[in-house]
């Protein structure tokens, strides 16, 4: 991606504050809208809104289930804002024309942002996750999940071509 990120502070911020926004949004529709454990169908049983609340972390991975009686909604407050500090580091060393880096690193902080304010809003709850996915016809559904979750895969997807790119360059030259 050729170019150059002139105004990036400005660029992650906006994209941070709007991509909250969405994500505060959706989960609070889901929220008020939608009973638990209870799917509805969007485009058929393939895409179906069903609101679950998430005390573990990606995929539903849970601390708890290794050690028992884990604090995890603490262990979680206390590592989103320290991932989110050194993301921020990340980004301020960026040079201004690693513009795909900089597009990943806008598109996971709202996402850490938007599961770390469940996370306090709901110490007890848990992330409100809402979009299940699936094929009906096997009865395999992935996990259920929220737009936060959805910023932060294809952020990190996005850092990780970033990378793939910078690496392939480096051989090259």
């Amino acid at each position: 991606m050729k170019g150059e990120m002139k105004h990036r502070w400005l660029f992650l911020t906006v994209i941070t504050v709007i991509g909250f926004i969405i994500d505060f949004v959706s989960k609070h529709f889901a929220h008020t809208k939608l009973q638990e454990a209870v799917p509805v169908s969007v485009i058929g049983d393939y895409l179906q809104f069903c609101l679950v609340y998430n005390k573990g972390a990606l995929f539903g991975i849970n601390p708890a289930d290794w050690i028992s009686g884990a604090p995890v909604n603490m262990l979680f407050l206390i590592f989103i804002p320290i991932a989110i500090g050194f993301l921020l580091l990340y980004y301020k060393l960026l040079k201004k024309d690693e513009v795909l880096m900089h597009w990943g690193l806008a598109l996971v902080l709202p996402g850490a942002f938007g599961n770390m304010f469940d996370r306090i809003v709901r110490p007890g709850g848990g992330v409100v996750d809402f979009i299940r996915m699936g094929i009906p016809q096997i009865d395999r559904y992935w996990f259920i999940y929220n737009v936060a979750d959805i910023y932060i895969t294809v952020g990190v997807g996005i850092m990780l071509l970033s990378f793939f790119k910078e690496g392939m360059k480096a051989k090259e030259g």
